[in-house]
């Protein structure tokens, strides 16, 4: 029998979470699973926090949601987080350090297999980690590292499965979805798949980051000389041109003569 949407929503996440369970086995030791979460981020926090207070071990872990009360982006920026989304954050120890500044880069490089596995074609990444097809976003990750006698990393991911009907405050376009790429119930049928290939491409960009960084830069949307400005982690925002990458995949701004290599922020526009 059908139940509500609320119920049919708990059903659905509930085989989400079995199911990443089973083709994660070898990958993560642990799913929580939540109906709804102000997010999947915040708890994840939570748990390093926790797991550093009470001196506890800190197995690979997924928090997964079906709805989020308070999504979150880079820069403290909302993510829309109906029912029907995917909502994910990946946690773990022991991420070398010279790997960590990497980890935006390398999710992204993930994200976009995975999303391509499911059929998804043209992405662009706007430095440093949104997905984009045909300029909108379809896709968000947000990183963050605490640093201690062991370093843990907090990897989520936001992936528009239904289509987002809410205008979304200061997108300059609207979002796009999976459905509206490869049809509603493919979609629907590609998010376990996208959620697992997503976390089995990032441990293995991790363990090897070379082909993904490289995959990264590829798909950039930015090219020479286009003027963009940037909300760096600070708040500041900072105009110029694009003049590359380093070596590291930090953003190069030409500015005048000269230019300003940001390590951290998000393109605001371009």
């Amino acid at each position: 029998m059908a139940g509500t949407a609320g119920e049919r929503g708990s059903a659905h996440v509930r085989a989400l979470a079995a199911e990443l369970a089973r083709d994660l086995a070898d990958r993560v030791d642990n799913v929580m699973l939540f109906e709804a979460v102000d997010s999947t981020h915040a708890v994840a926090l939570r748990l390093v926090d926790q797991v550093d207070r009470e001196g506890l071990a800190l197995h690979p872990t997924i928090v997964l949601a079906a709805t989020q009360t308070r999504g979150v982006g880079r820069g403290e920026n909302r993510w829309a987080s109906p029912r029907g989304g995917l909502y994910l954050t990946w946690v773990a120890s022991s991420v070398a350090e010279d790997v960590v500044a990497s980890l935006p880069m390398l999710a992204a490089s993930a994200a976009c297999l995975a999303l391509a596995d499911a059929g998804v074609e043209a992405m662009g990444i706007k430095w440093p980690n949104d997905i984009l097809v045909a300029g909108r976003k379809l896709a968000g990750i947000l990183v963050h590292a605490r640093r201690g006698a062991v370093t843990r990393v907090t990897v989520s991911i936001g992936v528009n499965i239904a289509p987002i009907t809410d205008r979304v405050a200061g997108a300059q376009r609207p979002p796009i979805s999976l459905a509206e790429l490869i049809g509603a119930e493919a979609a629907a049928a590609a998010t376990a798949g996208v959620a697992a290939g997503f976390v089995r491409g990032l441990v293995e960009s991790i363990a090897d980051p070379a082909p993904a960084l490289e995959r990264w830069r590829r798909r950039l949307v930015h090219q020479p000389g286009d003027r963009i400005t940037v909300r760096v982690a600070s708040g500041a925002v900072e105009s110029g041109t694009f003049a590359g990458l380093t070596e590291e995949g930090f953003l190069r701004l030409g500015q005048g003569s000269g230019e300003r290599v940001i390590t951290g922020g998000d393109v605001v526009e371009s």
